[in-house]
Order: C-alpha cells, then sequence, then structure tokens
C-alpha cells in the first residue's frame, strides 16, 4: 500500500452491500492495524432517509465521512477510489449520467453490481470496452462480488483478474478492501457467473438448510431460542472444522456410529435425494446468473434448446415418414447422451 496515501473513497450508491464496506473500512481506520491508505470516505445516496439514517448510523465517524444526496458527480470528482454499490438496474442510468466519464478519468472503479460485466460497465461508461490500446485517460474497473455476509466482516468476495491487466497496486488495494469484510478469492472472467451463485446465493440456502431444521427441533419439542443456539454453533463448528481441513466425509463419518441416530437421519437425506437437489439449486442460480451474462453452459438447467428442438418434433410430427421419425430419434437420443436435451424429448420421438 505504500503506492497510496490519503485516498479518498465514495461509495456510489451505500446500500445492502455499501453500508457494510463502509462499516468494515471506518473500523479499520480507528485500530490503526494494518490500516488501509484511506482517509475520508463519501457515502452517495438518493433519499433523504437514507441519508439521514446514514448520518445518524456513523455520526462519531465526524469528518472522516461525508454523506452525499443528489450529487454523484461532485462527489466522484473528490473521490480517488469509487466502490459502484448502486442496484444493477440502476447502473446503466447512474453510470451514463453527463460528467460521470471524466469525473472517474484514472481512477479505480470497484464494482460490486451482480450481472455487469468488466466490459459492459466500460462501454457504459465510454461507449467501448477498454483495451491495451486505448487504457488512457479511462477509469481502471475491476469486477468484484461480495456476499451478505459482509454485514458480520465474513463475506467470500470473488476478484476478477482479466484483461487488460489492471496496475497491480489498484488490484492489491482492492484485495485488501475486501479482505476487511471477510476472505477475498481472485476468479478468472469466465468463472465470475458460477461465482455468483456459489459465492452469493449459499447463504440462502444455508438460511433454509437452518430453518428447517429448527423447525424440525421445535417439532420434537426443543424450544426455538434453543433450538436456534444449536442449529447455529452446529453449523459454525463444522464450517470451522472443514475450513480448517477435516474432509467432509470424515466428517460425516465420525459422527455416525452403527444403528446410530445419526445414521438414520442420513438414510433418509440420501432417500430424498437431498444430495441432489441442492446440487440442482445451485446449477439452477448459476443459470440464472448466466443468463444475465448471456453464457450458457451444458450443464446449466434450462435447456432453450432443447425447448426449441421440442417445438420442432412436436410440429413435425403429424407429418414426417418412418425413416424420418427414426433419423429424429438418433439425433435426439444422441443429445440426451451429452446433456444437451430436456428428456422430456424421448415422450415426443
Amino acid at each position: 500500500m505504500e503506492a497510496f496515501k490519503d485516498l479518498k473513497l465514495c461509495i456510489l450508491g451505500c446500500g445492502n452491500l455499501g453500508i457494510p464496506i463502509l462499516k468494515s473500512l471506518l473500523d479499520s481506520a480507528e485500530s490503526k492495524d494494518n490500516a488501509l491508505p484511506i482517509t475520508q470516505f463519501i457515502a452517495c445516496v438518493r433519499s433523504e432517509k437514507s441519508e439521514e439514517a446514514l448520518k445518524a448510523r456513523f455520526s462519531s465517524a465526524g469528518d472522516q465521512l461525508v454523506v452525499s444526496r443528489g450529487d454523484n458527480i461532485a462527489a466522484l470528482q473528490r473521490s480517488d477510489v469509487v466502490v459502484l454499490g448502486v442496484d444493477p438496474a440502476d447502473v446503466e442510468e447512474v453510470l451514463s449520467k453527463p460528467g460521470t466519464k471524466e469525473a472517474l478519468k484514472d481512477k479505480l472503479l470497484i464494482s460490486v453490481a451482480a450481472g455487469w460485466t468488466r466490459g459492459k460497465l466500460e462501454a457504459t461508461i465510454y461507449g467501448s470496452e477498454t483495451t491495451s490500446e486505448n487504457t488512457e485517460g479511462r477509469a481502471w474497473v475491476i469486477r468484484t462480488l461480495p456476499n451478505i455476509a459482509a454485514m458480520v466482516s465474513q463475506s467470500l468476495t470473488a476478484i476478477e483478474i482479466s484483461e487488460p491487466a489492471v496496475p497491480a497496486k489498484y488490484t492489491e488495494l482492492t484485495e485488501a478492501i475486501f479482505n476487511k469484510i471477510g476472505k477475498t478469492v481472485k476468479i478468472a472472467p469466465k468463472l465470475m457467473n458460477a461465482t455468483t451463485a456459489v459465492g452469493g446465493s449459499t447463504p440462502a440456502f444455508f438460511a433454509v438448510i437452518a430453518d428447517a431444521l429448527i423447525d424440525a427441533s421445535i417439532a420434537v419439542g426443543v424450544p426455538r431460542d434453543l433450538a436456534q443456539t444449536m442449529i447455529f454453533q452446529s453449523m459454525l463448528g463444522s464450517a470451522t472444522l472443514m475450513q480448517n481441513g477435516l474432509q467432509r466425509g470424515s466428517l460425516r463419518d465420525q459422527g455416525t456410529s452403527p444403528e446410530g441416530c445419526t445414521i438414520g437421519g442420513l438414510m433418509v437425506l440420501e432417500e430424498g435425494a437431498v444430495r441432489g437437489h441442492l446440487g440442482k439449486a445451485l446449477r439452477e442460480a448459476v443459470t440464472v446468473a448466466r443468463l444475465m451474462g448471456s453464457d450458457p453452459h451444458p450443464n446449466d438447467t434450462r435447456h432453450y434448446f432443447g425447448n426449441w428442438i421440442t417445438m420442432q418434433v412436436l410440429h413435425l410430427q403429424t407429418s414426417r415418414s418412418a425413416t424420418e421419425n427414426c433419423i429424429w430419434h438418433h439425433i435426439i437420443t444422441s443429445m440426451l447422451s451429452y446433456r444437451l436435451l430436456p428428456y422430456q424429448l424421448l415422450c415426443v420421438c
């Protein structure tokens, strides 16, 4: 961090993700331990209610924090680093405002907006993607994907490493910022859509699993508050064991004894295909993320090409010959073997 000193950081859209980032960075500045070279923060909001709420929540920050409402361009001009935290649906409107590209000149723009690729952000601001030949006068854009656990400084943040390469000092600064709210991983662009679900959707999945276990505990007589304490601590402890190197199979086996209660419960999970359903839920989340980026994959859960083929089969079904039927059946069964089509097609062939 020696390359920077007395930076001003603007959080453009200080909402669900912006607030945890701001809190963690302010706390870090107070502790002085591994402090970042950021001395002032600007939090941009849209409504008067949000402005008042931020001022009340961070009243102890004093002159270190400025809350700005209705003047994004001025906030960008005063900043050295910008965190783009607006709702993904509002990104185009915010970045297309006159004066934005000039205010971002030669600055670091860190995006936490899901579904917005680096190229799409650059094209929105400048009309074209950044290449190695046109970097002069542009912002350096880094795409990141934190998750909701940033609220307790336990986020998993994916940081995209893409081309043209962002100067190392900016990548290091971005990593240092997000290390204040949890852990970071560096990800290639081709994995970012999958990471949107793997890192971003799974907290909601865990919440559903915890809720089911808590309700079941209540059904067998455990009070809700006690059930919550037990389930949450059990999940935290299990995650810690696995993070410390205990293999998932070993964790399962060490808690399982012949004719015991744990193996009985595990058998119910296997009979209910819980493993497969969880896997499909994650694949569906990844599919939606890829659709946002128009990046389909053979293992996605929605087969739009397959649906088109199905329509063609149904349309031709009444007029084709026996030979044509055989050809269609051969084509479709071959594609089924590569998981390119839905299995429901078998019923119409």
